[in-house]
């Protein structure tokens, strides 16, 4: 009986080719009986072309509503189409360039009727473009339909895939982090704005009021902000008693109110006070953006404390062990990453987060490579995040990260951009592992059990540290049912070592 050798995996010189596109076109094994579908998001009405596997146009660019009677119009189109063709439904396509807000819900749609659904990137769409000067609905959707074709696409909804339901609840609690991080990452910038505008009118009415070692007062504390919020000039505050000043900053929270009022009643009196034209408007303005940035603060922060609370629940709560890695840079990353499960190699990562320069090598083999700028297609957002980890790292960080760093600079590299892919390759092996950021003694294989349970022990403590400042932080955190709650069971188990829920 002749024994046939199992095929070996082969490496594909196509890295960047959507799986399931792959095993589509594998399946239908006739480009013929592929049906791709692109489409041309409008915000009003969409524009669609039916093609096959081999670019034959079968359906002529049509106008689909966004509206819940354009998605059955759209679905009517497909079916007959593929019926002519003979194309089951599992090898049909649809997809476009990456979704807007007002296209969500009608790809949702499609999603739910159990269709493949795909995005495509705008820039690669441009350039297969037919012309790539003019720029049409019929030209922009054949460059779609050919990058579609050429299988450069990614998943869109639960596991990019028609139908599935396994990980929705994981898909779901990601889509939540990436909404709040996102939104409290721009509220955060509105705030820095409005901070900025009130050091300008501050500069004006009170000179070095916002300076601590002048006043005394921690700039846009509770008292500072009650102070700009009423009639706020050098010349209204020099004209207070002290005892009232003094009550006043007492009411919001102030150490010493008494040394304090009497050093800002004599700052103000020494400041040079604003024309009095300026007084009728400025105080106005001052307390109206007191007033916004105090609004975003609020808001900032109780978003951060709810995207606490999800990370509590995925691996990636694991970052948190690091020290220098709060809630914000641990969210942040999980929400740009998403599912562990479909993390990319590190290689890919980079690239992806942006923090690997262009490389340019020509003239044979033996000549050397050369290094360019970092490249400007990539996810902004996280590359944001990871030079921010690898910068609080440099600081605040483990000494054998802080080191390496210090190293890198001290050997004329890029420093910080060699820490974040360090850090994202820790970041991988944190997550796909579930174990917290241990100390390097006790991942050596001559590490004994005492090693071990000490490194546990400081991990933990590290962990309460920062997850006590959450509202049931720790009570999250010690659950059976979270990642870290489940580490720290095994742990107790394993090394009969005690980590207590009080610091």
């Amino acid at each position: 009986m002749k024994i046939t050798p199992t095929p070996k995996s082969v490496a594909s010189i196509y890295r960047n080719q959507n799986a399931l596109l792959r095993a589509l076109c594998e399946r239908a094994s006739d480009p013929r009986k592929v049906l791709c579908v692109a489409l041309d998001y409008a915000k009003r009405k969409h524009v669609a072309l039916c093609c096959d596997g081999n670019g034959d146009i079968l359906r002529k660019p049509f106008a689909i509503d966004n509206t819940l009677e354009g998605v059955t119009f759209l679905i009517e189109q497909i079916s007959a189409t593929a019926r002519r063709r003979k194309i089951p439904k599992c090898d049909i396509f649809l997809g476009g360039e990456d979704e807007p807000s007002y296209v969500a819900n009608f790809t949702q749609a499609l999603r739910d009727r159990r269709y493949l659904v795909l995005r495509v990137n705008a820039a690669e769409a441009a350039e297969n473009r037919e012309n790539l000067i003019a720029s049409t609905d019929l030209l922009d959707l054949l460059g779609i339909a050919k990058t579609l074709l050429s299988r450069r696409a990614r998943g869109t909804g639960p596991a990019g895939s028609p139908g599935a339901k396994g990980k929705k609840a994981d898909e779901d609690i990601y889509f939540q982090i990436r909404e709040l991080t996102r939104c409290r990452r721009k509220l955060v910038r509105q705030q820095t704005a409005a901070s900025n505008r009130i050091h300008a009118l501050v500069d004006q009415l009170f000179p070095g009021f916002l300076e601590d070692a002048k006043s005394g007062l921690t700039p846009f504390c509770e008292a500072s902000i009650a102070l700009m919020k009423e009639r706020f000039s050098a010349t209204e505050i020099a004209r207070r008693r002290p005892r009232t000043l003094a009550a006043f900053l007492a009411r919001h929270g102030v150490r010493a109110p008494d040394e304090i009022a009497a050093k800002l009643i004599a700052l103000a009196s020494g400041a040079l006070p604003p024309a009095p034209h300026r007084l009728a408007a400025l105080p106005r303005t001052l307390a109206a953006t007191a007033d916004l940035r105090e609004c975003l603060a609020r808001n900032a922060k109780e978003l951060r404390a709810q995207a606490a609370i999800l990370l509590a629940s995925t691996p990636y709560s694991m970052l948190t062990s690091i020290p220098g890695i709060g809630f914000t840079l641990a969210a942040g990353m999980a929400a740009e990453l998403g599912d562990p499960i479909r993390l990319s190699p590190v290689d890919s990562l980079c690239a992806y987060a942006g923090i690997v320069p262009h490389t340019f090598q020509s003239g044979g083999p033996d000549q050397p490579a050369c290094q360019g700028h970092t490249p400007a297609r990539c996810n902004h957002i996280l590359k944001d995040w990871t030079v921010q980890s690898a910068q609080k790292i440099h600081l605040y960080g483990p000494a054998e990260l802080k080191e390496r760093i210090s190293r890198w600079n001290a050997n004329g590299q890029h420093g910080i951009f060699a820490g974040a892919r360090r850090y994202l390759r820790l970041l991988r092996s944190l997550v796909l592992n579930r174990v917290p950021y241990l100390d390097p003694r006790s991942r050596s294989s001559t590490a004994s059990d005492q090693d071990r349970a000490d490194a546990a022990r400081h991990a933990w403590l590290i962990l309460l540290s920062k997850w006590r400042t959450i509202p049931d932080g720790i009570a999250l955190i010690s659950k059976e049912t979270t990642p870290l709650g489940f580490w720290r069971h095994l742990v107790m188990e394993s090394r009969s070592v005690t980590l207590p829920l009080r610091p």
